[in-house]
């Protein structure tokens, strides 16, 4: 073969493939296109005056409804406080809705709608909340119970997570009632009371609907936001709706050794050995895989850049590109990969005696399409050490939630608001990296969704579980409206 020809055979082969990515990519945008739902409400718009609803908030975060690991911590007054002042903040709510509890103070409420045949629709947030760091609190703006209202913004513990969808739901509803509104679907709200100690409260709620014969068309809770500047290779808005949530999964790693006097110490320690297992664990990170990011970049369309729309339609090509580009943030390479987490360790009694005795707790959050099975025969892979022994915690162990389907109505109504509410924004599901109750009811839901109605940048994240948590009052309202809309499309026969 002469040279000429293998120039046109190289030639054609470059242009064979440069042409297959192009096509791969024209197709890959073209699926990424939303389908909305136009939609007429028939019911007036929200119409609360932002800064009553600042103060409902207000109200209900100066209550410290704070949840422990042990539960005889927790100050069930708190509870009962922020209950009876919710009864009365909303009157028609509670005259209208059947309330009960279950597991102590999880609350249920059941507005009953025209169709009874119909699957219900679920609306959930909690009611607990997480402490402030004692060595943080100099650093807040306002005390973090404070309910703070000042520089636009309403200040404290939950006006994030996840009072502020508490209150946004009760508001919907509130509003919904006082209009003389009647769903054709019946409308359930859950709010348990130990979510930030992954409790038991969704757990019992699930059980007694299940008990009910119940199966739930929808679901909503916490979940992804409307991100400002927050996901690589994308400009604007980017409202992410959860489908799925990674398992979870906490293990007590144990040595056995020895004790002995540490004058006289073994070439290697119950300390030493364990630590090197840890060690082996951090330094051996499981495999990335970047097919889990894929439906949310597809789902953001002309918002993301033309380069990472090529890229992802051609993971065959480029999958090692986007790997290395997402694992250069903890955020993003959290959503490509199970992650390892060393999160308590505990070893010896006194400082010249040698430990009997060394544990270690590591937290697993599992990628979704790996089980806790995948997860064991991993660490046995990387550790290769049978004096290092682990078992599951008690309750600290669950797979990867199911994918809720992103091609139903449910799916489209929450994205038909999100462009009503936050015009231009793209919308594209995605796998939430933490734990919520939402993931309670797959068992009784194929449609389960977890989405906070607010706009976050890379700040806001951090104040989270952290220092001056914080949402703005022109926030808050399009918050409520957004729950508002939702409630009313969900309602509807036809979902």
């Amino acid at each position: 073969m002469s040279p000429t020809n293998i120039v046109v055979i190289i030639i054609a082969f470059i242009l064979f493939v440069l042409a297959f990515i192009l096509i791969k990519t024209l197709l890959f945008a073209r699926k990424s296109d939303s389908i909305t739902i136009p939609f007429k409400y028939g019911v007036p718009r929200f119409a609360q005056d932002p800064q009553v609803l600042a103060e409902h908030l207000s109200s209900v975060i100066k209550i410290q409804t704070i949840s422990h690991e042990d539960a005889k911590e927790d100050v069930i007054e708190n509870f009962e406080t922020m209950q009876a002042l919710l009864a009365k903040t909303y009157p028609l709510t509670h005259k209208n809705l059947q309330k009960e509890l279950v597991d102590g103070h999880t609350m249920i409420f059941t507005w009953e709608g025209k169709e009874p045949s119909l699957n219900p629709v679920v609306f959930m947030a909690h009611q607990d909340v997480v402490p402030a760091d004692e060595y943080t609190l100099d650093q807040w703006t306002y005390p973090p119970f404070s309910g703070k209202i000042a520089d636009g913004f309403i200040w404290g513990r939950g006006t994030m997570d996840i009072k502020c969808q508490m209150i946004s739901v009760f508001e919907s509803v509130e509003a919904l009632l006082a209009a003389k509104f009647k769903p054709d679907r019946t409308i359930i709200l859950t709010f348990s009371h130990n979510e930030e100690v992954l409790g038991t409260g969704a757990m019992a709620v699930v059980k007694h609907l299940k008990g009910k014969g119940v199966r739930v068309e929808a679901v909503i809770d916490e979940g992804g936001a409307v991100y400002d500047g927050i996901i690589p290779g994308v400009k604007g808005y980017v409202a992410t709706i959860g489908i799925s949530e990674k398992g979870y999964l906490s293990l007590k790693f144990t040595v056995q050794a020895t004790g002995a006097h540490s004058s006289t110490p073994p070439k290697e320690t119950a300390i030493g050995i364990l630590s090197r297992a840890i060690n082996r664990l951090e330094n051996n990170r499981f495999p990335t895989d970047v097919r889990m990011v894929k439906p949310m970049f597809q789902g953001l369309g002309g918002a993301a850049s033309p380069m990472m729309q090529m890229a992802f339609a051609n993971l065959w090509l480029f999958g090692g590109i986007i790997a290395k580009i997402l694992s250069a943030k903890g955020e993003t390479d959290a959503t490509i990969r199970t992650t390892t987490a060393p999160t308590l360790f505990h070893s010896g009694v006194k400082d010249n005696m040698l430990p009997s005795v060394a544990e270690a707790v590591v937290n697993f959050r599992i990628l979704p399409g790996q089980s806790i099975a995948d997860v064991c025969e991993y660490i046995r892979f990387v550790i290769k050490d049978k004096r290092v022994t682990f078992e599951p915690m008690d309750q600290k162990a669950w797979e990867a939630s199911p994918l809720s389907p992103v091609d139903g109505n449910a799916y489209r109504h929450i994205a038909s608001v999100i462009g009503e509410i936050w015009p231009g924004s793209a919308v594209a599901p995605y796998i939430m990296l933490g734990g919520t109750d939402s993931r309670n009811f797959c068992e009784i839901s194929d449609c389960v969704y977890r989405f906070i109605p607010m706009v976050v940048n890379e700040e806001d994240l951090d104040r989270i579980h952290g220092v001056n948590e914080r949402i703005g009052i022109d926030e808050f309202q399009q918050m409520a409206d957004t729950i508002y809309r939702v409630m009313v499309r969900w309602s509807q026969k036809e979902l």
